[in-house]
Protein backbone atom coordinates (compact mmCIF):
# COMPACT_ATOMS: atom_id res chain seq x y z
CA UNK A 1 0.00 0.00 0.00
CA UNK A 2 1.25 3.32 -0.92
CA UNK A 3 1.13 6.63 1.60
CA UNK A 4 1.34 10.32 0.98
CA UNK A 5 2.94 11.36 4.17
CA UNK A 6 3.48 15.64 4.26
CA UNK A 7 4.93 16.79 7.26
CA UNK A 8 8.43 18.46 9.15
CA UNK A 9 11.26 16.57 10.74
CA UNK A 10 9.81 15.71 14.26
CA UNK A 11 9.56 13.14 16.67
CA UNK A 12 6.03 12.43 15.92
CA UNK A 13 6.90 12.04 12.22
CA UNK A 14 9.70 9.55 12.51
CA UNK A 15 7.67 7.30 14.85
CA UNK A 16 5.14 7.14 12.24
CA UNK A 17 7.92 6.47 9.55
CA UNK A 18 8.79 3.40 11.71
CA UNK A 19 5.83 2.21 12.54
CA UNK A 20 4.79 2.05 8.53
CA UNK A 21 7.99 0.63 7.75
CA UNK A 22 7.09 -2.51 10.37
CA UNK A 23 4.27 -3.07 8.32
CA UNK A 24 5.72 -2.30 4.52
CA UNK A 25 4.33 0.08 3.77
CA UNK A 26 6.10 2.49 1.43
CA UNK A 27 6.02 5.48 2.29
CA UNK A 28 6.12 8.89 -0.24
CA UNK A 29 7.42 11.74 2.62
CA UNK A 30 7.15 15.07 1.52
CA UNK A 31 9.18 17.21 4.23
CA UNK A 32 9.40 20.55 3.67
CA UNK A 33 8.77 23.98 5.09
CA UNK A 34 5.53 25.58 4.75
CA UNK A 35 5.30 27.34 2.35
CA UNK A 36 7.13 24.96 -0.01
CA UNK A 37 4.83 22.21 1.19
CA UNK A 38 1.91 24.19 0.19
CA UNK A 39 2.79 24.95 -3.50
CA UNK A 40 4.39 21.11 -3.80
CA UNK A 41 0.82 20.36 -2.95
CA UNK A 42 -1.35 22.34 -4.99
CA UNK A 43 1.32 21.73 -8.28
CA UNK A 44 0.66 17.51 -7.34
CA UNK A 45 -2.80 17.12 -6.05
CA UNK A 46 -3.86 14.81 -9.19
CA UNK A 47 -1.25 12.53 -8.27
CA UNK A 48 -1.58 11.43 -5.06
CA UNK A 49 -1.92 7.73 -3.31
CA UNK A 50 -5.48 6.67 -1.61
CA UNK A 51 -3.93 7.67 1.42
CA UNK A 52 -2.83 11.02 2.50
CA UNK A 53 -1.49 11.68 6.30
CA UNK A 54 -1.53 15.64 6.82
CA UNK A 55 0.31 16.87 9.58
CA UNK A 56 -1.89 19.95 10.68
CA UNK A 57 0.87 21.42 13.28
CA UNK A 58 3.29 21.62 9.92
CA UNK A 59 1.17 22.91 7.49
CA UNK A 60 -1.80 24.99 9.92
CA UNK A 61 -0.96 28.12 7.25
CA UNK A 62 -2.16 26.45 4.33
CA UNK A 63 -5.23 24.18 4.74
CA UNK A 64 -6.21 25.60 1.55
CA UNK A 65 -3.77 22.89 0.35
CA UNK A 66 -5.79 20.24 1.98
CA UNK A 67 -8.80 21.67 0.51
CA UNK A 68 -7.61 20.81 -2.69
CA UNK A 69 -6.87 17.74 -2.27
CA UNK A 70 -10.18 16.78 -0.94
CA UNK A 71 -11.63 18.16 -4.26
CA UNK A 72 -9.27 17.07 -6.62
CA UNK A 73 -9.11 13.54 -4.99
CA UNK A 74 -12.73 12.64 -3.50
CA UNK A 75 -11.76 9.07 -2.96
CA UNK A 76 -8.38 9.60 -0.74
CA UNK A 77 -8.37 9.02 2.37
CA UNK A 78 -7.23 11.50 4.46
CA UNK A 79 -6.03 11.52 8.10
CA UNK A 80 -4.81 14.22 9.65
CA UNK A 81 -3.39 14.58 13.18
CA UNK A 82 -2.08 17.66 15.65
CA UNK A 83 -0.37 18.39 19.24
CA UNK A 84 -3.94 19.93 19.97
CA UNK A 85 -6.72 19.30 18.50
CA UNK A 86 -8.73 22.18 20.22
CA UNK A 87 -6.72 24.54 17.51
CA UNK A 88 -8.35 22.78 14.63
CA UNK A 89 -12.11 22.45 15.56
CA UNK A 90 -13.54 24.85 13.17
CA UNK A 91 -11.92 22.46 10.59
CA UNK A 92 -14.73 21.16 8.36
CA UNK A 93 -14.93 17.25 8.94
CA UNK A 94 -15.65 17.23 4.78
CA UNK A 95 -11.19 17.87 4.02
CA UNK A 96 -10.59 14.31 6.21
CA UNK A 97 -11.85 10.92 7.12
CA UNK A 98 -10.09 10.40 10.73
CA UNK A 99 -8.67 13.32 13.08
CA UNK A 100 -6.22 11.98 16.07
CA UNK A 101 -4.08 13.95 17.99
CA UNK A 102 -0.51 12.87 18.38
CA UNK A 103 -0.95 11.14 21.60
CA UNK A 104 -3.44 8.55 19.65
CA UNK A 105 -0.90 8.27 17.00
CA UNK A 106 1.37 6.97 19.55
CA UNK A 107 -1.00 5.03 21.30
CA UNK A 108 -2.84 3.27 19.12
CA UNK A 109 -1.11 3.55 15.36
CA UNK A 110 -0.80 0.04 15.09
CA UNK A 111 -4.59 -0.79 15.31
CA UNK A 112 -5.27 2.10 13.46
CA UNK A 113 -3.01 1.28 10.73
CA UNK A 114 -4.67 -1.90 10.91
CA UNK A 115 -8.08 -0.23 10.17
CA UNK A 116 -6.92 1.79 7.32
CA UNK A 117 -5.78 -1.34 5.42
CA UNK A 118 -8.97 -2.93 5.99
CA UNK A 119 -11.01 -0.19 4.80
CA UNK A 120 -8.44 0.18 1.98
CA UNK A 121 -9.17 -3.28 1.11
CA UNK A 122 -13.01 -2.64 1.60
CA UNK A 123 -13.00 -0.59 -1.05
CA UNK A 124 -11.18 -2.65 -3.40
CA UNK A 125 -13.60 -5.12 -2.84
CA UNK A 126 -15.88 -2.56 -2.79
CA UNK A 127 -15.00 -1.64 -6.30
CA UNK A 128 -15.46 -5.40 -7.26
CA UNK A 129 -18.62 -5.82 -5.68
CA UNK A 130 -20.50 -2.87 -7.12
CA UNK A 131 -19.34 -3.77 -10.96
CA UNK A 132 -22.66 -5.01 -11.47
CA UNK A 133 -23.91 -1.45 -9.87
CA UNK A 134 -24.89 -0.42 -13.31
CA UNK A 135 -25.40 2.88 -14.48
CA UNK A 136 -23.82 6.31 -15.29
CA UNK A 137 -26.69 8.83 -14.30
CA UNK A 138 -25.92 11.59 -11.95
CA UNK A 139 -27.92 9.64 -9.56
CA UNK A 140 -26.20 6.72 -9.80
CA UNK A 141 -22.51 8.28 -9.67
CA UNK A 142 -23.31 10.41 -6.51
CA UNK A 143 -24.91 6.79 -4.73
CA UNK A 144 -21.55 5.20 -5.57
CA UNK A 145 -19.71 7.99 -3.91
CA UNK A 146 -21.73 8.22 -0.99
CA UNK A 147 -21.92 3.90 -0.48
CA UNK A 148 -17.65 4.01 -0.55
CA UNK A 149 -17.59 6.68 2.22
CA UNK A 150 -20.47 4.85 4.43
CA UNK A 151 -17.99 2.04 4.33
CA UNK A 152 -15.48 4.03 6.47
CA UNK A 153 -17.90 5.08 9.10
CA UNK A 154 -19.28 2.70 11.57
CA UNK A 155 -22.43 4.55 12.20
CA UNK A 156 -26.36 3.29 11.21
CA UNK A 157 -27.39 4.13 7.40
CA UNK A 158 -30.60 4.12 6.29
CA UNK A 159 -31.06 3.40 2.31
CA UNK A 160 -34.67 4.31 1.45
CA UNK A 161 -35.58 3.91 -2.01
CA UNK A 162 -39.26 2.28 -3.67
CA UNK A 163 -39.57 -1.75 -4.24
CA UNK A 164 -36.90 -3.19 -6.52
CA UNK A 165 -34.56 -0.35 -6.25
CA UNK A 166 -31.84 -2.85 -4.82
CA UNK A 167 -31.83 -1.69 -1.29
CA UNK A 168 -30.29 -4.82 -0.35
CA UNK A 169 -27.38 -4.47 -3.19
CA UNK A 170 -26.55 -1.69 -1.63
CA UNK A 171 -26.48 -2.83 2.21
CA UNK A 172 -24.45 -5.53 0.90
CA UNK A 173 -21.96 -3.26 -0.39
CA UNK A 174 -21.69 -1.19 2.64
CA UNK A 175 -20.87 -4.10 4.98
CA UNK A 176 -18.40 -5.64 2.18
CA UNK A 177 -15.85 -5.15 5.43
CA UNK A 178 -17.54 -7.48 7.67
CA UNK A 179 -17.51 -11.35 7.56
CA UNK A 180 -21.16 -11.37 8.61
CA UNK A 181 -24.37 -10.16 6.99
CA UNK A 182 -27.51 -11.19 8.78
CA UNK A 183 -30.59 -10.03 7.07
CA UNK A 184 -34.01 -9.50 8.70
CA UNK A 185 -37.24 -8.68 7.17
CA UNK A 186 -38.62 -6.75 9.26
CA UNK A 187 -42.14 -7.00 7.42
CA UNK A 188 -42.25 -10.92 7.67
CA UNK A 189 -41.74 -11.30 11.02
CA UNK A 190 -45.17 -11.69 13.09
CA UNK A 191 -45.59 -8.36 15.61
CA UNK A 192 -45.65 -11.56 18.37
CA UNK A 193 -42.39 -13.03 17.36
CA UNK A 194 -40.13 -9.83 16.77
CA UNK A 195 -38.30 -10.18 20.04
CA UNK A 196 -37.88 -13.43 20.27
CA UNK A 197 -36.22 -13.42 16.61
CA UNK A 198 -33.97 -10.39 17.49
CA UNK A 199 -33.11 -10.56 20.70
CA UNK A 200 -33.25 -14.79 21.26
CA UNK A 201 -34.51 -16.31 24.50
CA UNK A 202 -33.28 -18.46 27.26
CA UNK A 203 -35.59 -21.81 27.51
CA UNK A 204 -38.09 -21.65 29.59
CA UNK A 205 -38.67 -18.15 29.12
CA UNK A 206 -41.93 -18.68 27.73
CA UNK A 207 -44.39 -21.29 27.39
CA UNK A 208 -42.92 -23.19 24.06
CA UNK A 209 -39.70 -22.08 24.68
CA UNK A 210 -37.70 -25.70 24.98
CA UNK A 211 -34.15 -24.85 24.42
CA UNK A 212 -32.23 -21.39 23.92
CA UNK A 213 -32.30 -19.58 21.13
CA UNK A 214 -29.68 -17.14 19.86
CA UNK A 215 -30.92 -14.13 18.67
CA UNK A 216 -30.29 -11.91 15.26
CA UNK A 217 -28.62 -9.56 17.12
CA UNK A 218 -26.43 -11.74 18.38
CA UNK A 219 -25.81 -13.61 15.99
CA UNK A 220 -24.55 -10.62 14.20
CA UNK A 221 -22.43 -9.78 16.67
CA UNK A 222 -19.16 -8.77 14.45
CA UNK A 223 -20.52 -8.39 11.76
CA UNK A 224 -23.33 -6.09 9.79
CA UNK A 225 -27.32 -6.76 10.66
CA UNK A 226 -29.59 -5.66 7.19
CA UNK A 227 -33.16 -4.46 8.79
CA UNK A 228 -35.26 -4.82 5.49
CA UNK A 229 -38.19 -3.10 5.84
CA UNK A 230 -38.02 -1.10 8.92
CA UNK A 231 -41.37 0.49 8.55
CA UNK A 232 -43.07 -2.44 9.35
CA UNK A 233 -41.25 -2.84 13.06
CA UNK A 234 -43.96 -2.42 15.61
CA UNK A 235 -43.54 0.25 18.17
CA UNK A 236 -43.08 -1.68 20.89
CA UNK A 237 -40.02 -3.24 19.24
CA UNK A 238 -38.60 0.38 18.00
CA UNK A 239 -38.69 1.54 21.87
CA UNK A 240 -35.97 -1.79 22.36
CA UNK A 241 -34.39 -1.26 18.69
CA UNK A 242 -33.74 1.92 20.53
CA UNK A 243 -31.70 0.65 23.33
CA UNK A 244 -29.27 -1.52 21.55
CA UNK A 245 -28.30 1.08 19.17
CA UNK A 246 -27.92 3.41 22.30
CA UNK A 247 -26.05 1.14 24.45
CA UNK A 248 -24.86 -2.08 22.03
CA UNK A 249 -26.40 -4.27 24.59
CA UNK A 250 -29.05 -7.05 24.59
CA UNK A 251 -31.32 -8.76 27.04
CA UNK A 252 -32.93 -12.34 25.78
CA UNK A 253 -35.74 -12.94 27.08
CA UNK A 254 -36.09 -14.58 30.05
CA UNK A 255 -31.92 -13.95 30.72
CA UNK A 256 -30.90 -11.77 33.90
CA UNK A 257 -27.52 -10.07 31.98
CA UNK A 258 -27.71 -7.83 29.16
CA UNK A 259 -24.78 -8.69 26.66
CA UNK A 260 -22.54 -6.48 24.91
CA UNK A 261 -22.69 -6.62 20.95
CA UNK A 262 -20.50 -5.02 18.19
CA UNK A 263 -22.60 -4.90 15.02
CA UNK A 264 -22.95 -2.02 12.23
CA UNK A 265 -26.82 -1.86 11.64
CA UNK A 266 -27.75 -0.76 8.28
CA UNK A 267 -31.94 -0.17 7.66
CA UNK A 268 -33.66 -0.13 4.65
CA UNK A 269 -37.72 0.66 3.57
CA UNK A 270 -39.88 1.45 0.85
CA UNK A 271 -41.60 4.06 3.11
CA UNK A 272 -41.76 8.15 4.11
CA UNK A 273 -40.57 7.47 7.31
CA UNK A 274 -40.74 11.32 8.05
CA UNK A 275 -44.24 10.93 7.40
CA UNK A 276 -44.86 7.74 9.44
CA UNK A 277 -43.04 10.22 12.21
CA UNK A 278 -45.81 12.80 12.05
CA UNK A 279 -48.76 9.96 11.74
CA UNK A 280 -46.92 8.60 15.17
CA UNK A 281 -46.51 4.53 13.85
CA UNK A 282 -42.50 5.44 13.72
CA UNK A 283 -40.54 6.95 16.16
CA UNK A 284 -38.37 10.05 15.87
CA UNK A 285 -35.50 9.51 18.58
CA UNK A 286 -35.28 5.76 16.31
CA UNK A 287 -35.65 7.52 13.05
CA UNK A 288 -32.58 10.16 13.79
CA UNK A 289 -30.44 7.05 15.50
CA UNK A 290 -31.13 5.01 12.04
CA UNK A 291 -30.36 7.87 9.46
CA UNK A 292 -26.90 8.82 10.36
CA UNK A 293 -25.73 8.32 6.86
CA UNK A 294 -28.86 8.42 4.46
CA UNK A 295 -28.49 6.85 1.18
CA UNK A 296 -31.61 7.55 -1.27
CA UNK A 297 -31.92 5.48 -4.07
CA UNK A 298 -33.63 7.21 -7.25
CA UNK A 299 -36.51 5.28 -8.74
CA UNK A 300 -35.43 3.98 -12.46
CA UNK A 301 -37.88 6.05 -14.37
CA UNK A 302 -36.37 9.21 -12.93
CA UNK A 303 -33.03 8.02 -14.52
CA UNK A 304 -34.06 6.80 -17.83
CA UNK A 305 -30.21 7.38 -19.21
CA UNK A 306 -29.74 4.03 -17.24
CA UNK A 307 -31.86 1.16 -18.90
CA UNK A 308 -29.88 0.57 -22.00
CA UNK A 309 -26.76 0.08 -19.42
CA UNK A 310 -28.96 -2.32 -17.18
CA UNK A 311 -30.64 -3.48 -19.68
CA UNK A 312 -27.77 -4.76 -21.58
CA UNK A 313 -25.78 -5.93 -18.54
CA UNK A 314 -28.91 -8.16 -18.08
CA UNK A 315 -28.73 -9.79 -21.40
CA UNK A 316 -24.94 -11.01 -20.46
CA UNK A 317 -26.24 -11.96 -17.24
CA UNK A 318 -28.85 -14.29 -18.09
CA UNK A 319 -28.41 -15.61 -22.08
CA UNK A 320 -27.36 -18.95 -22.57
CA UNK A 321 -23.44 -19.91 -23.38
CA UNK A 322 -22.78 -19.39 -26.91
CA UNK A 323 -25.72 -16.96 -27.40
CA UNK A 324 -25.61 -13.36 -28.39
CA UNK A 325 -28.45 -11.23 -27.89
CA UNK A 326 -28.90 -7.53 -29.01
CA UNK A 327 -31.15 -4.76 -28.02
CA UNK A 328 -33.20 -3.45 -31.63
CA UNK A 329 -33.17 0.02 -31.26
CA UNK A 330 -37.67 -0.21 -30.93
CA UNK A 331 -37.25 -2.70 -28.31
CA UNK A 332 -34.98 -0.12 -26.82
CA UNK A 333 -36.93 2.90 -27.57
CA UNK A 334 -40.03 0.93 -25.53
CA UNK A 335 -37.89 0.34 -22.68
CA UNK A 336 -36.98 3.94 -22.23
CA UNK A 337 -40.64 5.10 -22.52
CA UNK A 338 -42.21 2.11 -19.88
CA UNK A 339 -42.99 3.68 -16.13
CA UNK A 340 -41.53 0.64 -14.66
CA UNK A 341 -43.48 0.48 -10.91
CA UNK A 342 -41.56 -2.26 -10.26
CA UNK A 343 -38.40 -0.40 -11.44
CA UNK A 344 -34.91 -2.52 -11.59
CA UNK A 345 -36.58 -5.72 -10.96
CA UNK A 346 -39.36 -5.63 -12.66
CA UNK A 347 -36.67 -4.64 -15.57
CA UNK A 348 -34.58 -7.85 -14.53
CA UNK A 349 -37.68 -9.71 -14.89
CA UNK A 350 -38.85 -8.61 -18.64
CA UNK A 351 -35.38 -9.15 -20.32
CA UNK A 352 -35.37 -12.69 -18.59
CA UNK A 353 -38.72 -13.20 -20.43
CA UNK A 354 -37.36 -11.80 -23.02
CA UNK A 355 -34.59 -13.91 -23.68
CA UNK A 356 -36.67 -17.01 -23.14
CA UNK A 357 -39.58 -15.84 -25.96
CA UNK A 358 -37.74 -14.02 -28.54
CA UNK A 359 -37.32 -15.72 -32.18
CA UNK A 360 -33.92 -14.32 -32.81
CA UNK A 361 -31.05 -12.81 -31.18
CA UNK A 362 -32.16 -9.23 -32.19
CA UNK A 363 -34.87 -8.57 -29.54
CA UNK A 364 -38.06 -6.56 -30.43
CA UNK A 365 -40.33 -4.53 -28.77
CA UNK A 366 -43.08 -7.56 -29.36
CA UNK A 367 -39.84 -9.79 -27.34
CA UNK A 368 -40.54 -7.68 -24.27
CA UNK A 369 -44.45 -8.48 -23.55
CA UNK A 370 -44.59 -4.95 -21.63
CA UNK A 371 -48.36 -4.49 -22.75
CA UNK A 372 -49.26 -7.88 -24.55
CA UNK A 373 -51.84 -9.97 -22.19
CA UNK A 374 -50.33 -13.22 -20.96
CA UNK A 375 -51.63 -16.19 -21.75
CA UNK A 376 -52.79 -16.70 -17.95
CA UNK A 377 -55.84 -16.96 -15.82
CA UNK A 378 -57.88 -14.12 -15.95
CA UNK A 379 -57.36 -11.49 -13.41
CA UNK A 380 -60.59 -11.69 -11.45
CA UNK A 381 -59.08 -15.73 -11.10
CA UNK A 382 -56.06 -14.22 -9.78
CA UNK A 383 -55.81 -13.37 -5.57
CA UNK A 384 -55.61 -10.23 -4.94
CA UNK A 385 -51.77 -8.74 -4.09
CA UNK A 386 -51.17 -6.62 -1.26
CA UNK A 387 -47.05 -5.69 -2.51
CA UNK A 388 -45.57 -5.00 -6.15
CA UNK A 389 -43.44 -7.90 -4.80
CA UNK A 390 -46.40 -10.02 -4.26
CA UNK A 391 -47.87 -9.50 -8.14
CA UNK A 392 -44.20 -10.24 -9.17
CA UNK A 393 -44.39 -14.02 -7.70
CA UNK A 394 -47.74 -14.49 -8.62
CA UNK A 395 -46.99 -13.56 -12.61
CA UNK A 396 -43.70 -16.07 -12.00
CA UNK A 397 -46.11 -18.67 -10.64
CA UNK A 398 -48.61 -18.19 -13.42
CA UNK A 399 -45.54 -18.08 -15.84
CA UNK A 400 -44.39 -21.57 -14.70
CA UNK A 401 -48.12 -22.83 -14.93
CA UNK A 402 -48.11 -22.20 -18.70
CA UNK A 403 -44.67 -23.83 -19.62
CA UNK A 404 -45.33 -26.93 -17.29
CA UNK A 405 -48.70 -26.80 -19.37
CA UNK A 406 -47.14 -26.58 -22.64
CA UNK A 407 -44.42 -29.73 -22.12
CA UNK A 408 -47.08 -31.75 -20.62
CA UNK A 409 -48.95 -30.97 -23.88
CA UNK A 410 -45.37 -32.13 -26.00
CA UNK A 411 -45.26 -35.56 -24.04
CA UNK A 412 -42.52 -34.17 -22.12
CA UNK A 413 -40.28 -32.86 -25.08
CA UNK A 414 -38.41 -29.54 -24.87
CA UNK A 415 -37.46 -29.33 -28.01
CA UNK A 416 -41.20 -29.71 -29.32
CA UNK A 417 -42.24 -27.35 -26.49
CA UNK A 418 -39.62 -25.10 -27.70
CA UNK A 419 -40.65 -25.00 -31.51
CA UNK A 420 -43.98 -24.79 -30.85
CA UNK A 421 -43.35 -21.43 -28.90
CA UNK A 422 -41.06 -20.16 -31.19
CA UNK A 423 -38.26 -20.30 -28.98
CA UNK A 424 -34.68 -21.08 -29.20
CA UNK A 425 -34.42 -24.51 -27.29
CA UNK A 426 -31.43 -23.10 -25.36
CA UNK A 427 -33.23 -20.47 -24.21
CA UNK A 428 -36.41 -22.29 -23.08
CA UNK A 429 -33.83 -24.85 -21.02
CA UNK A 430 -32.52 -21.54 -19.43
CA UNK A 431 -35.90 -20.09 -18.37
CA UNK A 432 -36.97 -23.38 -17.05
CA UNK A 433 -33.88 -23.71 -14.96
CA UNK A 434 -34.49 -19.97 -13.61
CA UNK A 435 -38.14 -20.39 -13.12
CA UNK A 436 -37.02 -24.02 -11.19
CA UNK A 437 -38.87 -26.27 -13.19
CA UNK A 438 -37.20 -29.82 -13.32
CA UNK A 439 -38.79 -31.44 -16.79
CA UNK A 440 -38.54 -35.09 -15.72
CA UNK A 441 -41.32 -34.50 -13.19
CA UNK A 442 -43.35 -33.29 -16.76
CA UNK A 443 -42.82 -36.64 -18.21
Amino acid sequence: MLIDFFTQETPTSSFIQDVFSTVNYDVNLHITDTYAGADFLLKSVDKLSPLVIWDLDSFSDNLQALTQIREKNPDTLILVYGESLDRYSELSNKLYDIILSVEAIKLHLMSKISKLKEIYNARKVFSERMSHLVGNSDAMQKLRKSVERAIIHTGPVLIQGETGVGKELIARAVSCVYDKFVTVNCSAIPDNLFESELFGHTRGAFTGAQNERIGLFEAADGGAIFLDEIGDMPLHTQVKLLRVLQNKEIRPIGANKTKHIDVRFIAATNRDLKEAVRNKTFREDLYYRLSVIPLKISPLRERREDIEDLANYFIQQYQAPGEQFTLSRAALEKLQKHPWPGNIRELENVIQRALCFATSTLISPEDLQLDEPQDFPKIQDIPAAETYDEFREMQLDQEREFLRNKIRENNGSVRATAEQLGLLRTALYNRLSHLGIDVKDLK
